[in-house]
């Protein structure tokens, strides 16, 4: 069976993850964890692959990745590769590690970038690892003091000081949709300007700002529908002004 092409960024950022396969735990100890980051520095920093984000969990990990895709997957093969064949051999394993070829997203736009850098260093967190993104194994420190792999340029060239970044993280909105490790292959994040247009042909005759105006049925069908065309709920929130309690409850 013919590989599906990855999709590609216009402006080269990626959220990319890997899950053990069937669930495993793919860090056993601290020791596995600093021999990942090891070869994520070999084969990704020192390439020249800038790394915007990163977690490491128990059965998976999340990145948020700049530079060309074809970097990248020469970069991961390597990466992946290389740890699960250390880890096999520490821990007297066999098969393989990973549950297939890493995972990966385009990212496209400011707005989405924002999103994908909160939602990975908010993973443990989601996990119940600990009360605020302040996680050992992440690259949320980096961005206060001592940045580990992470280049923190550009997220700082977009906050501009160091409280928004940490605004942005507490900012508690798990509305937020985000591809991950147990997302459909087929869902994809609309930008803001896509989002609109989908919304546009969605309603119809209805204009976007007359949504919260309408009646209740009328309104929560209207919802429904634009759940279904793939829009997240913060952005139906954005365009129509209904609370996001209202509309995940539609």
């Amino acid at each position: 069976m013919t590989r599906a092409r990855r999709a590609t960024s216009e402006v080269g950022l990626y959220h990319v993850f890997a899950r053990g396969v069937g669930r495993c735990i793919i860090y056993e100890d601290d020791h596995d964890r600093e021999l990942f980051l090891f070869y994520l520095e070999r084969f990704l920093v020192k390439p020249g692959i800038k790394i915007l984000a990163w977690c490491l969990m128990d059965n998976h990990y999340h990145l948020v990745l700049q530079g060309s895709m074809e970097r990248i997957s020469e970069g991961m093969k390597r990466l992946n590769s290389s740890y699960a064949l250390a880890f096999n051999e520490e821990h007297d394993r066999n098969g393989h590690l990973f549950q297939g070829r890493f995972r990966s997203e385009a990212i496209d736009d400011e707005e989405y970038l924002l999103i994908v850098v909160r939602y990975v260093h908010q993973n443990p967190v989601r996990a119940g690892f600990c009360a605020t993104c302040d996680y050992e194994w992440s690259s949320y420190r980096g961005y206060f003091s001592n940045p580990r792999l992470v280049d923190n340029g550009l997220m700082h060239e977009l906050l501009g000081t160091e409280e928004a970044f940490r605004a942005l993280h507490d900012e508690v909105d798990y509305t937020a949709e985000c591809i991950d490790v147990d997302s459909p292959r087929g869902r994809r994040f609309l930008s803001a300007e896509r989002a609109l247009e989908v919304a546009r042909a969605v309603l119809l005759d209805t204009r976007i700002e007359e949504v919260a105006g309408l009646d209740r049925a009328r309104r929560n069908e209207s919802l429904r529908a634009l759940k279904e065309a793939g829009l997240s709920v913060r952005q139906i929130e954005r365009i129509t002004g209904v609370p996001k309690t209202v509309i995940a409850n539609a």
